[in-house]
């Protein structure tokens, strides 16, 4: 018999099943948010969490898909008017790139999958891409060869929808039961559900008030003189956060003595310590150098270093995905036969500071590289005549120096 501990549970057992079908109640199933994928929870209760996938996602999503059309091996062509290059540009009405992917690489990060459907106007060719959240859709596929048969979403009034893959572009992540992937917060969950107790931990000291190691004591078998019982307790309660006394002296009555003891110190927790490891732990499950994120101190020549991999081993598996996942499942359908094809421009945030920009071209050109009027067009100033032609020192022209960048010609060229 199988038993299940969750709605979760069962949601999870049944995207293996292919052949159980279940009447939903008008909530999905998988809008319970349980400690199998908790990945609402962890956005609402771990900053570390937040910032982490947040800070993946908009590496991702600030990088512009361009379309490109294949001429040859060595010559490609940009397209802008095609509807798959403005699809990339306005995947739908009053909605822009930038938010639309970030949202998508979200359910990439929190739920390891996503589902983009994508539907084409017959009369103006115009390609909408709508985004289905992660927590509302099933992947069925088959269970020897992995090929998905269909995806399945639940709308807001609990109706169950069917989605051809065909219409979808689709990706899940490797698990070990089903189709559905894996978070990776459920496999960080006993670290995420530390983190969680060690906040309500700080957070009843603080809201109890911050105690000494401390007790008071008094005589044993002392009478209390009248109403000094209550006008301690009254004293004491003020003291307490919230009585409108806290950092005063605790005022004692006749006889009592405030003595140390040897008490669990919040300073023996190392807490700083532990989120600081349990960061840099998310980090790490994220493949993002924790240096990037804060997690861990680092120098100005190592961060440089990890902004050059930003967008080659952190961002760049996951911007491959999206790359691999619109060219197999969409241009195919609507190129018309054109050899195109969509690639991120990560050239574009890789680019250094236009001095290293300038200094690099002339050295590799042999010779300067911009125009009056294109370095006009930079600070938005209008043409002028004669500003096209590239204006080209004599002594670079005739060659007498080893570099472009050299500021003395050869003597001996000089001389004659």
């Amino acid at each position: 018999m199988v038993a299940f501990q969750s709605l979760g549970e069962l949601s999870s057992w049944m995207g293996t099943r292919p052949d159980v079908e279940i009447v939903d109640p008008g909530i999905p199933l998988t809008d319970f948010f349980n400690n199998e994928v908790p990945s609402l929870s962890a956005l609402r209760k771990h900053p570390s969490v937040r910032k982490v996938t947040q800070f993946i996602a908009r590496a991702v999503a600030s990088v512009p898909f361009h379309t490109f059309e294949r001429i040859s091996d060595t010559d490609r062509q940009r397209i802008t008017d095609h509807p798959l290059a403005q699809a990339m540009s306005s995947p739908q009405p009053r909605v822009f790139p930038y938010r639309f992917w970030n949202n998508v690489m979200m359910d990439q990060l929190l739920y390891d999958k996503f589902c983009v459907v994508w539907s084409q106007d017959p009369t103006t060719d115009e390609i909408t891409l709508v985004r289905v959240p992660a927590k509302r859709f099933t992947i069925k596929a088959d269970d020897n060869t992995g090929a998905i048969k269909e995806i399945r979403t639940t709308s807001s009034e609990g109706r169950t929808v069917v989605l051809d893959p065909e219409r979808c572009i689709v990706d899940a992540g490797y698990s070990p039961e089903g189709h559905n992937g894996l978070s990776p917060l459920t496999t960080m969950r006993d670290i995420l559900a530390e983190t969680i107790e060690a906040v309500e931990y700080r957070r009843s000291l603080w809201r109890n008030g911050a105690r000494v190691g401390q007790v008071v004591t008094r005589p044993q078998n002392t009478p209390w003189a009248d109403g000094a019982r209550a006008r301690f307790r009254r004293s004491l309660d003020n003291y307490r956060a919230g009585g409108g006394a806290e950092g005063r002296f605790l005022l004692l009555e006749d006889g009592m003595e405030m003595k140390s003891v040897e008490a669990f110190k919040p300073s023996d927790t190392q807490d700083l310590e532990g989120r600081r490891e349990a960061e840099i732990l998310i980090s790490s499950c994220y493949f993002v150098p924790p240096e990037l994120v804060g997690a861990r101190e680092g120098t100005y020549s190592n961060i440089e270093a990890f902004r050059q991999m930003l967008y080659r081993d952190v961002a760049g598996p996951w911007i491959v995905t999206f790359e691999q996942a619109i060219n197999a499942q969409l241009t195919p359908i609507v190129a018309d036969g054109r050899p195109l094809y969509v690639e991120a421009n990560i050239d574009a945030k890789l680019r250094g500071s236009f001095e290293e920009q300038a200094q690099i071209m002339q050295t590799a050109t042999g010779a300067p590289w911009l125009t009056r009027n294109e370095a006009r067009a930079r600070q938005n100033l209008p043409p002028v005549d004669g500003g096209d032609e590239l204006v080209v020192p004599l002594n670079v022209l005739i060659g007498n120096q080893a570099s472009p960048t050299d500021s003395a010609p050869d003597k001996q060229g000089v001389d004659q």
